[in-house]
C-alpha cells in the first residue's frame, strides 16, 4: 500500500486562519452588542430613578408646606385624593396625565397623623402595561415628614 500523504496548501491554511478571526470578531461583536444594549437600559433607568427623585422632591416639599394635608398637597401638586392618599400620574416622558389615566409612572403620597407632626409615606412606581395586565415596581420610597400648620 503506498499512501501518499496530501500537504496542505497556502490556500487552505489561509482560508482556515480566515475563518477562525471572522469567528473571533463575530463573537467579540456579539459581546459588545450585548454590552452596548445593557448599558441603554441602564441609562435608561438611572434617568427614570433621576425623574423620580426630582418629582418625589417636589412632593415632599408641597407636603411640608401645605402642613401634612392631602387636599392641599393634591391642589399644590395637581393630583388627585384618592383611597387617603394623593396619586399622581406620569406618561414614560414623565409628562402629569390627568386624574384616573392610567401612565407609565404614579407617585402615591400617603400620610398618617404621629405625635405633633403628620409623617407620610412617598414612593414612585413603574408600570408595565401589556394588554388588559400591568404589573408595577417600586423605583422609590421615601418617609418624610411635616409641622402641622396653624391656618
Amino acid at each position: 500500500m503506498n499512501m501518499e500523504r496530501v500537504k496542505p496548501t497556502r490556500s487552505g491554511l489561509f482560508a482556515i486562519e480566515l475563518l477562525i478571526a471572522v469567528g473571533v470578531f463575530s463573537l467579540c461583536a456579539a459581546i459588545c452588542v450585548g454590552l452596548f444594549v445593557r448599558a441603554e437600559v441602564m441609562s435608561q433607568d438611572s434617568a427614570n430613578l433621576s425623574r423620580a427623585v426630582g418629582e418625589a422632591r417636589t412632593a415632599a416639599e408641597c407636603f411640608k408646606a401645605a402642613g401634612g394635608s392631602l387636599d392641599k398637597t393634591a391642589e399644590l401638586t395637581g393630583g388627585e385624593v384618592m383611597g387617603g392618599a394623593v396619586h399622581i400620574a406620569y406618561d414614560a416622558g414623565w409628562n402629569k396625565l390627568a386624574s384616573g389615566a392610567p401612565g407609565a409612572f404614579e407617585l402615591v403620597l400617603t400620610a398618617h397623623p404621629a405625635d405633633g407632626y403628620t409623617a407620610g409615606t412617598l414612593s414612585v412606581q413603574r408600570y408595565d402595561r401589556a394588554g388588559t395586565e400591568s404589573q408595577s415596581e417600586t423605583i422609590l420610597t421615601w418617609d418624610i415628614a411635616a409641622w402641622e400648620v396653624a391656618s
